[in-house]
């Protein structure tokens, strides 16, 4: 059975309150993973047909109602494990929860520069050392990652995004209890956090700087070296294999040397 842990519970008290957008995934995870923002596409900029656009609507909605959709799992003790499937299709309503969304999508179902293709594929390389194993099955990294924005603004483009909210955003993880919480923190949003605030905010160093020409990242450790923090580009379209094994790497190399079981 799902276990609630109070920082998250007290959590998604305060942002049921707010409105505020938590995130995805398992609360319990050691692994944070922020992207730049939510894609949606609600004024059908991709041209599409009118189911495409329901879908699009209703994401949106889904996306306002994450921490009230929190609260009912916490309040009814919902496990993955007791999720319904999600059946796609053009009359299928959108039937998504936040602790595992779009359960039993299959990673062929999505083009190969897609963000989740490139979670997949970090999640395997960090949890099985294999990249292969991210073709053609589940996608799972929910089990093992928590997923939130930078932007609490969705939009198709990045470039047309509302970035007005990322400010009170930063500072809405700083004093987050639950985001603190996390061991790993992968800032895959580029330029819409810079060095100094991540010091900031999550309170660690600078470290080094990993990758090649434009497929770089950035790691960051604290005082104790029990919280590493990269920073890196968003995990989407061309970005290479290579990066994703050098900060998987990284990764992997820290939670075995914290003692955390990753096999």
């Amino acid at each position: 059975m799902m276990e609630y842990l109070q920082p998250f519970r007290k959590e998604v008290k305060e942002c049921i309150k707010t409105g505020t957008y938590i995130g995805s995934g398992n609360p319990n995870s050691k692994i944070l993973i922020v992207g730049k923002e939510t894609s949606t596409d609600v004024e059908n900029k991709a041209n599409r047909d009118k189911h495409y656009v329901r879908f699009q609507r209703e994401c949106l909605e889904d996306f306002k109602k994450n921490a009230i959709k929190w609260g009912l799992n916490i309040k009814n003790q919902v496990d993955a494990n007791s999720l319904p499937v999600w059946i796609g299709g053009k009359d299928s309503p959108l039937i998504s929860n936040p602790l595992f969304p779009f359960k039993s999508l299959q990673t062929n179902q999505l083009k190969e520069g897609q963000t989740w293709r490139k979670y997949q594929k970090l999640h395997d390389l960090i949890f099985f050392g294999d990249i292969s194993l991210s073709r053609e099955k589940e996608f799972n990294f929910h089990h093992n990652f928590f997923l939130t924005e930078m932007n609490n603004s969705p939009a198709k483009y990045s470039r047309d995004a509302d970035k007005s909210g990322i400010s009170d955003r930063k500072h809405f993880f700083k004093d987050s209890v639950f985001i603190q919480g996390f061991p790993v923190v992968v800032l895959a949003c580029s330029n819409y956090i810079n060095g100094d605030e991540i010091k900031e905010i999550f309170n660690v160093s600078f470290n080094k700087q990993g990758g090649k020409r434009k497929q770089l990242f950035w790691t960051h450790y604290n005082s104790d070296y029990t919280k590493l923090v990269i920073h890196t580009r968003q995990l989407s379209t061309n970005v290479s294999n290579d990066l994703l094994i050098e900060i998987a790497d990284e990764i992997r190399h820290f939670l075995r040397q914290k003692e955390v079981n990753i096999d």
